[in-house]
């Protein structure tokens, strides 16, 4: 299966612009499934949000991630409080079925103080006969939220990696361990879609931690695969996973 990580240069509170930015992004790029970035769909209209997914998947031939939206009642002030919303997303497949619906239960930070509200993680998709989940953000740090969910073949996380480091290092380091660990404590594939580094939300600074843990590298160096390129495209070899598994079972490590 070919993954697709979007990183998009900028974001806006607009989320039409910002899909349209993506949709340029992708165009002449071939996979099975699109991951977006926490909130490419900012505070849009749930319906438009919707669409906008819908029509990216089925003009890119591929499955869409489409990262998330605010999707409640939304109170435009200048702080950009949004209290009582959710950030919520949803996947459709190339052919514009909706797979599933998922949204943010862990808000925190800047999410808190502007009034977001706990949602309730999805059940995850089939794709190509494969068990994908998406977890939003900061949800990837709770190991709770893949308790239970055995036999995963891959962990989408789009993401928005505010941090309060004076640069995107530390941010990134610590994101490159956490999604390493989930990938070899639950024996699956775990991508991050996130913001370019030059990225500001509300005046915060985005790490860009956009990349690929993988549980069962040919080398050490390949336990995470860091990129900074708007668009980057990554092979998950089922094959090489499986048998990582039945190793990890016949070793009594499970």
């Amino acid at each position: 299966m070919k993954i697709l990580l979007a990183q998009p240069p900028h974001w806006s509170p607009d989320g039409h612009a910002n899909f349209d930015a993506i949709e340029r992004l992708v165009t002449g790029r071939t996979g099975d499934v699109i991951l977006l970035p926490e909130l490419a769909g900012a505070s849009l209209p749930r319906s438009d949000y919707l669409r906008r997914v819908r029509d990216l998947a089925t003009g890119a031939g591929m499955a869409v991630v489409g990262g998330s939206h605010y999707d409640g009642p939304v109170n435009g002030a200048a702080d950009g409080a949004v209290i009582g919303a959710v950030n919520r997303g949803a996947v459709f497949d190339a052919g514009g079925t909706l797979l599933t619906e998922y949204a943010k239960a862990h808000p925190y930070g800047l999410e808190l103080r502007s009034g977001i509200v706990p949602g309730l993680p999805g059940e995850g998709f089939e794709l190509h006969g494969r068990r994908l989940h998406v977890l939003l953000c900061a949800d990837l740090w709770y190991s709770a939220s893949l308790a239970g969910r055995d036999g995963l073949d891959a962990v989408l996380v789009p993401a928005f990696s505010v941090t309060r480091w004076d640069g995107p290092a530390p941010a990134r380091e610590l994101w490159q361990h956490m999604t390493v660990a989930r990938a070899y404590e639950f024996m699956t594939y775990v991508a991050v879609s996130d913001w370019h580094h030059d990225t500001t939300y509300h005046g915060h600074p985005c790490a860009g931690v956009t990349g690929l843990a993988n549980p069962c590298p040919e080398t050490r160096a390949g336990f995470f695969t860091a990129t900074d390129d708007p668009v980057s495209v990554h092979d998950l070899d089922f094959d090489r996973l499986d048998a990582f598994r039945r190793d990890r079972a016949d070793r009594g490590f499970r």
